[in-house]
């Protein structure tokens, strides 16, 4: 006789050795482990976790989470059993997950959240500069039907206005193959300041990209929109942090990271 049902949400970091022991923990004494790999992936990640937990991962699709609501989620957790939700990052942090979260507390679910390591911290961290100085983040995005999606350079330009630093995600999507590199992500922005004109990103802004951050080949690039746009960085995931007002300190940290750039 299973007891009650009870769903985790569980953070895997952006490596799966960086799940924390609390999660490692959840995920071997679960009865069903279910991941997603929409909100973020980089290639030999589900085959890694697998290898590190030695059990059964069934993959869901975005679909299945955010159109059908996690049915399969609740109908494992009706009959009693310990259900695992793994995602890479932290459970709630750039990621879609609340929904999920708010219709198990609607239901009287049982809930525990497992935080892992996220982008947001690491971004920080890899960049050398000082994570209270982050303002708000944006995605970048492909142009849709010809039209650009304006909203991260508008978020650059309050950031900047205000000193601070803005953090670039790039537009993802495994199930049909969309990994935007930073060098795509640059030109767009720099398509954007082209029709807008405000001098907010031109090949002149410093940048820093971050290159599968995180990751065991994690690299940091530090330099120019127009020297740094057509270096090679390797396989997504990739991300971008533009600096907003430097302290001196993070000045010296960005030059000593330029001079070690690959």
């Amino acid at each position: 006789m299973r007891g009650r049902g009870e769903l985790v949400f569980v953070g895997l970091g952006l490596h799966p050795r960086q799940v924390t022991l609390e999660g490692l923990e959840a995920l071997k004494t679960s009865d069903r482990i279910y991941v997603e790999l929409y909100t973020s992936y980089y290639e030999g990640f589900l085959e890694e976790l697998k290898r590190l937990l030695g059990v059964e991962i069934n993959v869901l699709s975005r679909r299945e989470l955010e159109e059908e609501g996690g049915r399969k989620l609740f109908a494992d957790v009706k009959r009693g059993l310990k259900v695992a939700l793994a995602s890479i990052g932290d459970p709630f942090i750039a990621t879609t997950h609340r929904a999920l979260l708010l219709e198990a507390l609607r239901r009287g679910v049982k809930v525990r959240i497992i935080h892992g390591v996220s982008i947001m911290s690491v971004a920080a961290s890899a960049s050398g500069l000082f994570a209270y100085k982050f303002g708000r983040s944006a995605t970048v995005v492909y142009p849709k039907e010809g039209i650009l999606y304006t909203y991260p350079y508008y978020v650059i330009e309050e950031n900047k206005s205000r000193g601070l630093h803005t953090l670039l995600l790039l537009e993802m999507d495994p199930e049909r193959g969309v990994f935007m590199t930073a060098n795509d992500a640059m030109r767009i922005l720099l398509d954007v300041e082209r029709a807008e004109g405000k001098g907010v990103f031109t090949e002149e802004t410093l940048v820093v990209v971050l290159a599968r951050a995180g990751t065991p080949t994690g690299k940091v690039y530090v330099g120019k929109v127009g020297r740094l746009i057509s270096r090679d960085f390797g396989p997504p995931p990739h991300s971008i942090v533009v600096p907003g007002t430097l302290h001196f300190m993070e000045r010296e940290l960005l030059s000593a990271l330029e001079g070690a750039s690959p």
